[in-house]
């Protein structure tokens, strides 16, 4: 069981998980929402069809079409980094790059909010 999740902060103070998870349909949002409950149930047990990992240290949950990317953070927490609708069989290279760019922020900046649940 995770203790806590975090949503990535930017540098100018924003929260873009936060805020792609706010444009969702109401039902795409309780999809997502369960998921993000069952993350911090089963933490690093959790895998395919719920999550997968990616590599770097980056792992996807994969609520139907969207995939929410994190990685572990300080062992039992985890730190949403970014959303896509998935359109295609592969995850786009630019956004798997902005993903470890955002990780590595986090690990020097400690940019982080937590997800009120």
């Amino acid at each position: 069981m995770l203790k806590r999740i975090y949503f990535f902060v930017d540098e100018r103070g924003n929260c873009p998980v936060e805020q792609a998870l706010k444009e969702l349909s109401e039902k795409e949002d309780m999809k997502v929402r369960a998921y993000l409950k069952i993350l911090k149930e089963c933490g690093h047990t959790l895998h395919r069809p719920i999550a997968d990992y990616l590599g770097n240290g980056i792992y996807e949950l994969r609520p139907q079409n969207h995939r929410v990317f994190y990685f572990f953070f300080l062992k039992d927490s985890v730190v949403l980094l970014h959303v896509i609708r998935k359109k295609t069989d592969r995850i786009p290279s630019g956004d798997l790059a902005l993903c470890i760019k955002r990780k590595k922020e986090v690990e020097t900046l400690k940019n982080i909010k937590e997800v009120n649940e």
